[in-house]
């Protein structure tokens, strides 16, 4: 994805997040986020975005923690989202995408990572908070959830499983299908691996997952039920991927 379409995204996400605070209780349940509740989502992504802008070695200033009274409201816990997802998108825009930066995924350590990083955690805790809220939910772009499935798979299933020291308890492969794209995720007792090519779709995998890019993203994420998405061959092999993806991103 554009690196610049991606922070206008980032910056149009989070704005569509903040807004759905707005019609909702500090205590509503928020059913896809292990059991956390609104106004604890918000101040998660509060500390993720804290957490990019030390990584991104932000100015003293910008990456200065936000000092929260012992039991903060929902306004407060936004207002410190707004401001800290503006410090990080300065940051962002004042940076070349490949910029050299400290990452905790070995294969990208750039600006980029943490602007993808941030984009996909609000994109996903947005449509959490619409539901919480009881609000109608806005589309998530093709392009976002595309570029969605490739990292749920290659930097959380991939290596965060390895980070973890979790492996499959028996050989399985599944073809994930979106939009132009195919990944073949495979996962055994020894590791896990993802490919995303051309030729993924000449493999046969003992199942498959598809259907409208934005189902496939959330269903990935642990969102959608699986009559959301379409499936085909070994339902073991597609509860595998989906239990081993619920410990990667947890």
């Amino acid at each position: 994805m554009d690196y610049g379409r991606m922070l206008d995204l980032l910056a149009d996400e989070g704005q569509l997040l903040v807004a759905a605070t707005h019609d909702a209780h500090a205590d509503l349940p928020v059913a896809g986020a292990s059991g956390r509740t609104v106004g604890q989502t918000v101040r998660h992504l509060g500390d993720l975005a804290e957490d990019a802008l030390s990584w991104l070695g932000a100015s003293a200033e910008s990456a200065l923690r936000w000092e929260l009274p012992a039991d903060p409201g929902l306004r407060e816990l936004a207002d410190r989202l707004v401001l800290r997802l503006a410090d990080l998108l300065a940051e962002l825009v004042s940076r070349p995408p490949h910029d050299p930066c400290p990452t905790w995924w070995p294969e990208d350590h750039s600006v980029r990572f943490w602007a993808r990083r941030l984009l996909h955690a609000v994109v996903v805790q947005r449509v959490d908070l619409q539901i919480a809220a009881g609000i109608e939910l806005t589309p998530i772009d093709p392009d976002i959830a595309v570029d969605g499935i490739d990292e749920v798979l290659r930097v959380w299933f991939d290596y965060r499983l390895h980070a973890l020291g979790v492996t499959a308890t028996r050989a399985c492969s599944v073809g994930v299908h979106a939009a132009d794209r195919n990944w073949l995720v495979t996962a055994d007792p020894a590791g896990t691996a993802v490919v995303s090519t051309p030729d993924v779709a000449l493999t046969t995998p003992e199942a498959v997952v598809g259907g409208d890019p934005a189902a496939v993203y959330l269903w990935l994420w642990g969102r959608l039920p699986d009559r959301a998405v379409e499936t085909s061959g070994d339902p073991d092999a597609i509860a595998q991927l989906w239990g081993l993806l619920r410990l990667a991103t947890r």
